[in-house]
């Protein structure tokens, strides 16, 4: 019972204290007038909404907004990667995934391609059908190696999380199903797309067991404490009612626009169960006070509207501006959370200031509903007491407690993975679960480097900077294989690579230069040879110059004295008459012999030396050429031997003494030989050509010693050359052999014929845009895609991509990462801002509203505190029991909304109990805790137990983010109630005493030390 009784009209001493709203209680009294016509009000509004609307999950299912902006930069980057290589739709693609034990058939393929065609048919759901199986360069792709597994990417209209692209997933579900049905081949449908419409279809079937879930263990609450069925349904009825309305609201605004998400409906429930409830306790608390200080119940509904009303006000708008100010958050899953639970909390609030004061009235009437005996008074009496009389040590061992807990908090490993979010027998994680049992885990999972410039980029120095740019990349730790154009394999073209290159230019050195060594006999049968060749030219202009020089006198003389005898000639007839000439000629005779006989020997001599003119090599030098024609005539003297026929007739002449007839006639004879070998000479300038021989045969001489020197120079260079090329050759094949294809090696030249090779271009095509302006590389790593590991990864390729682009060719261009990771880091992103957004926002709101309700500054800062540290434990918590125990990443929407739940939650209990300890403290603050926590002792409790069991409804759901959440939130909210509310606020209180008021005091300045109550009566 109460230290001293209240009186029946309404507490003056709140009033006094400004602890009373008359405004509330005249709207009391307004509804205890109309307390028919008010409840069929809310019936009408109730039934009107359903009747004029949709139901909310139809809304959600048409109306859904995209989980993730689409002006994040990864979408910004997949949308223009898509528009560049003709691939509409790369957000939303899902993959259908099949697995035969009898492998691709016959059959199975027949079945495949029907699928093929009935979805490139479906041109109201799906944009496009890659036929990967269709194309050999990509067969082996969608293939798995056991031939058992293969995949059909899809591309479908709508966008990621959007009521389009699950109505599109729905469809190709359909089609599968249809055409696969008793083949013996199974097939599911993967990807993102499908894992959100999964999450949407599991969220609605976990709402009625949740809410039923949630129901039970409210009223079993509500039972226990009130020991009374009927007065635990009142609170339900109310709720129930509120959220029949709040329900309808939320789907008319969500037909006209507001954004809605699978998360609205679930969430909105609870928190409409918890903080409904919760409202419903608070006032049904105050108005059994007044009950039991003697109040009728007409009038302790008024007092209890008019006292506990306005913490209920101020608690209602404190948790509703903190979720309304989640409309300004990027992300989705906050947008559509924030504003629906605030308009629940709205609704909660006017069903408990209008709707319960009839629904209770009514009751009384009928002599239900009333106070029963409380059987936690004395127990909340000796708590107040305990915390009394030691702050110092309760709150010491709280705040460490607190504290203990919120460093577990540090340990946290926030997860962006929505396939973990949801049950393992949910289609889209049966194909992931296919796809892995034959392919590389998570292979459909593809992250890209998108290389984009203003210019063609298809050149020998654009691929090399590009393939230097992609190096880089490879060797990022955590990435394990990059592919694209220069690496289509995933490691570098090594028929690009320059050591690759040079390897081959030193093989064929290496194959010439051991020909050549090979043939190194060659070279000195040819020095050889030129050296022979310098002495025998040598020889014959020494014999040339010995031998033929007389020739040319003598020559002369056969020339003359043929002319002489040519003179005579007429007078042969006359010999006889003219014999003293003729004995002196036969004088002469012998000498002439002897020259004649002298020249043909210098012929014959030098003839041999002249056939060698007649060899190949003479033709190519001009020299011997020309001198190879003037030495003819010396040749044919030498073949027709017509000088020796000259000195045979010059002896035989000789031994003529007298001209006889005999002898004339013989004579006659000798001079026809004679005339016939003297024309032969006359009619070849003999002296002049042999002076041209001799000439022609010095010069060959000395171009032979000439070439004969130059040939050994050049064989002597060739030796050296040789040795030189072989060392050539060893390097150039030393950086194959020391780096192969790593990426640390360095150099790549692409010839530009092979850009037009049809086998490059047709896998090129894959890696380059048709104009050439868009570059992609296909990035693997060793990370989980959805890990922290690979979103840190993610933020750090683009710039590594970058820091290679200075002083190349791909200098100012953009390069940027496109893939679920990326995506996941733009989350993270965004989840950063949010916090700190919202954040703010909450802990302004909320204290705000404190300072407005207490009217003091001080006990608003460390309510605050203390509500932040109590977030900061709860999550401790929940990492402790989820992570570690359990083996889950907590989701990241998690930390956000149990932040603001909590904040605004526990805002609400120290509320109450703030509000009541300034109205029970008036005298001294000792003794106001000390009542403040006797009163409120069993409602906060119960309040706390209600709220925490509507959270832990959501532990019956399938979704990890809703679980999560729910359990947090329901271990802040017991620490707040059982720890935060019950020891450290009282114990704060007891210390500051009158400061927590300042820069106001609420003591009574007439009340005098010594006239104070003794604790102790008081227990």
């Amino acid at each position: 019972m109460d230290s001293g009784p209240s009186p029946k009209p309404p507490s003056k001493k709140a009033a006094a204290n400004g602890e009373y709203s008359a405004l509330l209680e005249k709207l009391a009294w307004l509804v205890l007038r109309r307390k028919g016509f008010v409840a069929l009000v809310w019936i009408i509004i109730a039934g009107g909404l359903a009747l004029l609307f949709p139901q909310l999950e139809s809304v959600i299912r048409d109306q859904s907004v995209d989980p993730i902006p689409a002006s994040v930069p990864s979408f910004q980057t997949l949308d223009r990667m898509g528009t560049a290589f003709n691939e509409r739709g790369a957000k939303t693609t899902v993959f259908v995934a099949m697995e035969n034990k009898g492998g691709l058939n016959a059959e199975t393929r027949a079945k495949y391609g029907e699928l093929v065609a009935a979805l490139s048919a479906d041109s109201q759901h799906v944009i496009a059908v890659r036929d990967l199986l269709g194309d050999q360069l990509t067969e082996s792709q969608a293939l798995s190696s056991d031939k058992k597994a293969w995949y059909l990417p899809v591309s479908l209209e709508g966008t990621l999380g959007g009521p389009e692209a699950a109505a599109a997933v729905d469809s190709v579900r359909e089609i599968a199903d249809r055409i696969f049905q008793g083949s013996g081949t199974t097939v599911r449908i993967t990807g993102p797309p499908a894992t959100f419409s999964d999450q949407l279809e599991v969220g609605e079937s976990d709402l009625l067991v949740i809410t039923l879930a949630t129901v039970l263990m409210i009223a079993a609450i509500l039972f226990i404490v009130y020991r009374s069925l009927f007065t635990a349904l009142m609170p339900l009825l109310v709720v129930g009612m509120s959220l029949a309305v709040g329900r309808g609201v939320l789907s008319g605004l969500g037909e006209i626009g507001m954004p809605v998400s699978q998360f609205t409906s679930m969430f909105m429930t609870v928190i409409i169960f918890g903080a409904g409830v919760d409202y419903s306790v608070f006032l049904i608390s105050r108005y059994h006070e007044a009950i039991r200080s003697g109040s009728t119940p007409d009038v302790a509904i008024a007092h209890a509207n008019g006292t506990i009303g306005r913490v209920v006000l101020a608690s209602a708008a404190t948790v509703a501006l903190a979720f309304l100010s989640m409309a300004f958050a990027k992300l989705s899953v906050f947008r559509t959370l924030g504003p629906a639970c605030a308009i629940a909390i709205a609704i909660g609030f006017l069903a408990t200031v209008t709707l319960l004061p009839a629904v209770l009235s009514f009751a009384a009437k009928h002599g239900a509903g009333l106070p029963r005996r409380d059987l936690t008074r004395r127990y909340w009496h000796r708590v107040g007491a305990f915390v009394v009389r030691r702050p110092v040590q309760l709150l010491a061992v709280s705040i460490v407690v607190l504290i203990g807990l919120s460093l577990i908090a540090a340990t946290m490993r926030i997860t962006y993975d929505d396939r973990e979010g949801q049950p393992s027998s949910t289609e889209s994680n049966e194909g992931y679960a296919l796809l892995n049992r034959h392919f590389p885990e998570d292979t459909i999972i593809s992250e890209f480097l998108v290389v984009e410039s203003k210019k063609d980029m298809r050149t020998a120095q654009g691929l090399a900077d590009l393939d230097q740019m992609a190096s880089r990349v490879a060797q990022t730790p955590g990435v394990t294989r990059v592919v694209g154009v220069t690496r289509p394999t995933g490691e570098r073209l090594r028929q690009a690579q320059l050591s690759w290159q040079n390897d081959q230019i030193g093989s064929k050195i290496t194959e010439q230069t051991g020909d050549a060594q090979a043939r190194k006999g060659d070279l000195n049968l040819l020095q050889t040879g030129s050296s022979q060749l310098a002495g025998g030219l040598a020889l014959l202009r020494d014999q040339i110059t010995t031998n033929l020089a007389p020739l040319g006198g003598l020559l002369g003389q056969a020339s003359a004295a043929g002319g002489q005898l040519s003179q005579y000639r007429p007078l042969v007839d006359e010999l006889a008459s003219a014999a003293p000439a003729l004995d002196q000629f036969s004088q002469q005779a012998p000498q002439l012999a002897r020259l004649a006989r002298q020249a043909q020997s210098a012929a014959d001599t030098v003839a041999p030396a002249l056939n060698a003119l007649d060899a190949p090599w003479c033709k190519q030098i001009p020299q011997c050429s020309d001198l190879r024609t003037q030495t003819a005539d010396i040749r044919s003297l030498a073949e027709n031997q017509s000088l020796t026929r000259f000195a045979d007739f010059a002896t035989s002449l000789g031994g003529i003494r007298a001209p006889g007839a005999a002898d004339v006639a013989q004579l006659q004879d000798s001079l026809n030989v004679l005339d016939s070998a003297l024309q032969i000479i006359n009619g070849q300038d003999l002296s002049s050509r042999l002076s041209q021989l001799q000439t022609g045969v010095g010069a060959l001489a000395d171009g032979a010693r000439q070439l004969s020197g130059g040939v050994t120079a050049l064989v002597d260079s060739n030796v050296q050359l040789l040795a030189g090329l072989s060392q050539v050759a060893a390097q150039l094949r030393a950086p194959e052999k020391a780096v192969g294809s790593s990426d640390s090696a360095t150099g790549f030249y692409l010839p530009a014929d092979a850009l037009k090779d049809q086998t490059f271009r047709q896998l090129a095509k894959q890696f380059i845009s048709p104009d050439g302006k868009m570059v992609r590389f296909a990035v693997q790593t060793a990370y989980d895609p959805y890990s922290a590991d690979a979103i840190d990864l993610a933020n750090k390729l683009d710039d590594v991509a970058e820091s290679a682009m200075p002083n190349t060719t791909l200098q100012g261009d953009r390069a940027s990462v496109a893939g679920f990771p990326a995506i996941n880091a733009d989350v993270q992103d965004l989840l950063s801002y949010d916090f700190k957004l919202l954040g703010i926002a909450t802990l302004l709101i909320v204290l705000l509203i404190l300072v407005l309700l207490l009217r003091a500054i001080v006990a608003p800062i460390y309510l605050l505190a203390t509500v932040v540290l109590n977030y900061l434990a709860a999550l401790g918590m929940g990492v402790f029991v989820l992570q570690h125990l359990l083996g889950n990443g907590i989701s990241w929407p998690v930390p956000l909304v149990s932040f603001i739940v909590l904040v605004a939650v526990g805002a609400d209990y120290n509320m109450l109990l703030v509000s009541r300890l300034r109205e029970e403290t008036t005298v001294t603050g000792r003794l106001g805790v000390l009542r403040t926590v006797a009163r409120t002792g069993s409602v906060i409790t119960s309040a706390g137990l209600i709220f925490a069991a509507s959270m832990f409804g959501l532990a019956f759901g399938s979704i990890d983010v809703m679980v999560q959440i729910g359990f947090v939130v329901a271990a802040g909210l017991l620490l707040d109630t059982f720890v935060v509310r019950t020891l450290v606020v009282p114990a704060l209180a007891v210390l500051l005493g009158a400061a927590s008021w300042w820069p106001g005091t609420i003591y009574s300045a007439s009340v005098a030390p010594e006239h104070m109550p003794n604790l102790a009566k008081n227990r």
